[in-house]
């Protein structure tokens, strides 16, 4: 009986040996598969656990929540798009797919950590760094409250008043001072769609930019902030990043003559704010801006900027110039340079 066994398996061994001269490679994986089985029921003995990893096929979407951003961004995030030369810096293009950077819910998110990030991981260290083209320092905030109550909760009527009279005099101090206040307030005279208009502004702890657009004579205002605001004036109104993002989903925020933002932008995706980890989140911010903005409407910027030496600034804020600075203004038309530390930028769709 024994005998009869071993004869069986050298059978069944010399079978194979043939079929792996012979037979085709699709056809022999199929029986290879089957081997330990085969020898199992001949040797008596319990089945082998195949330990084989499938693949994914390749058409399978990304799970990784930076990679769906990525793939929603779209040309947006590709910082290696060439541009072409601008009044000011280069200018460059791109589609821009305004359902799907909306419709990302991971673009909004917070980090949920217990702090603010305090370095960049080494994974997400080249999209940060536009390829090593932007130098990394380091300035450490932790000031959390996306999706909290903001510093400055509430907007009293008077409050504002008092600010837009102090603008027109000249003497608003705002958060960086009269000289960085009356900049902007010159940039405001450029920018087409601020007078008799409906305008978007992005990031304010205290409505010292608010005023200023008041002031400049737009009809309504329209703030968007991490943190949520009671605004008690009836021309100022306040929004939080998900209600924006669902109002454009479901079409009730409307379009917006003009976009303002002061000192705000060059913060996103950094952390600091509890947003979470976004290399382009800046980018993203300011294409979002571009959707909502009626053709003909202006962007009005004030950030960091040094044209020839930008960098990062872990995880307080970015400095913005040859480099980033074309890429976080795509599809905006350069129009008007004005001045100031932070100085304010003109665009126009």
């Amino acid at each position: 009986m024994e005998l009869k066994r071993k004869y069986a398996i050298a059978a069944v061994l010399l079978v194979l040996i043939i079929a792996w001269i012979l037979i085709p490679n699709n056809v022999l994986q199929t029986v290879s598969d089957k081997t330990t089985v085969v020898l199992n029921v001949f040797g008596n003995r319990k089945a082998a656990t195949s330990k084989s990893t499938p693949k994914l096929p390749l058409n399978t979407s990304p799970t990784d929540p930076l990679e769906i951003i990525r793939r929603d961004c779209g040309q947006l995030c590709d910082t290696s798009r060439k541009g072409s030369p601008g009044p000011y810096f280069d200018h460059v293009n791109a589609d821009i797919n305004c359902q799907a950077i909306f419709r990302n819910q991971y673009v909004d998110r917070g980090h949920e950590l217990p702090h603010a990030p305090k370095s960049i991981p080494k994974n997400l260290m080249i999209e940060y760094t536009m390829n090593n083209r932007i130098p990394v320092k380091y300035w450490y905030f932790d000031s959390q409250y996306l999706g909290k109550t903001a510093r400055s909760p509430v907007w009293t009527e008077k409050g504002i008043e008092d600010w837009i009279i102090s603008a027109k005099q000249g003497k608003l101090r705002g958060n960086y001072g009269a000289g960085e206040t009356n900049a902007l307030r010159d940039a405001l005279k450029h920018a087409p769609g601020i007078v008799d208009g409906r305008v978007m502004v992005i990031g304010s702890e205290n409505p010292w930019v608010e005023a200023c657009v008041l002031e400049a004579g737009a009809r309504e205002v329209f703030t968007l902030e991490y943190g949520s605001i009671k605004s008690e004036h009836p021309k100022v109104k306040t929004i939080v990043p998900l209600d924006f993002r669902m109002r454009y989903l479901n079409n009730t925020l409307g379009t917006f003559d003009a976009i303002v933002t002061f000192s705000s932008i060059e913060h996103s995706g950094l952390g600091r704010y509890g947003d979470a980890l976004n290399p382009w989140g800046d980018i993203i911010a300011i294409a979002r801006a571009w959707c909502v903005t009626k053709p003909g409407g202006s962007l009005t910027i004030g950030v960091q900027y040094n044209y020839d030496h930008e960098y990062l600034r872990f995880n307080a804020d970015r400095w913005y110039g040859k480099i980033r600075y074309p890429y976080l203004t795509t599809n905006w038309k350069q129009h008007y340079r004005g001045k100031g530390s932070q100085r304010v930028h003109v665009f126009t769709k």
